[in-house]
């Protein structure tokens, strides 16, 4: 009997655990960065310039970064590593409204589960523009890469249904800047 009350709380402490699990939620207050454009160039020498839109709405610009950090292979990056690029902006370009700022990032939970397709437009020594977000990733404890569109060398798209309208607001946005450049009307 007094095995089966050991057992008994041992495995309920145990069930206690597995439920402890922390859920990928992206619930974080406030983060260093919500969105992001890139543009790389590497025809006849290296480009490398876009903005990058922070909790409070600044949009701050890049230009030739000395280090920038990137993604790892899983399209994660710490915390620290995204602030350190936040730090390299040289330049605030703009600012968007905060509520505004916020409506569009919380359709970024859902949309991280669109899928990416390759549009089949294809350019030569353009460069490529890239939107993305970054989302809380609470399982991995870092921020998560999440895909919008590319434009130029490489053509594709997250095909979410809320991926139109933030483009369409970030591609406003990023026409205020002097650090965007995109072709076309895609």
């Amino acid at each position: 009997m007094k095995k089966s009350i050991i057992f008994s709380i041992l495995l309920v402490i145990a069930l206690g655990f597995t439920s402890c699990e922390q859920p990928d939620c992206g619930c974080q207050f406030k983060q260093p960065v919500l969105f992001q454009y890139e543009y790389y160039n590497y025809a006849w020498g290296f480009r490398h310039r876009g903005f990058l839109i922070d909790e409070y709405g600044n949009v701050n610009g890049f230009e030739q970064p000395f280090k920038w950090m990137v993604p790892d292979s899983s399209g994660m990056m710490s915390k620290a590593d995204l602030e350190y690029n936040l730090a390299q902006c040289d330049t605030v370009s703009g600012k968007v409204d905060e509520e505004v700022l916020d409506d569009y990032f919380r359709k970024i939970e859902d949309i991280r589960y669109g899928k990416i397709v390759d549009t089949g437009l294809y350019m030569a020594d353009a460069g490529t523009g890239v939107l993305s977000a970054w989302y809380w990733n609470e399982k991995a404890g870092k921020y998560e890469s999440v895909f919008l569109i590319s434009n130029g060398d490489v053509n594709k798209i997250n095909t979410h249904a809320s991926v139109k309208e933030i483009v369409e607001w970030l591609k406003k946005v990023g026409e205020k800047t002097n650090r965007f450049y995109w072709y076309g009307s895609n």
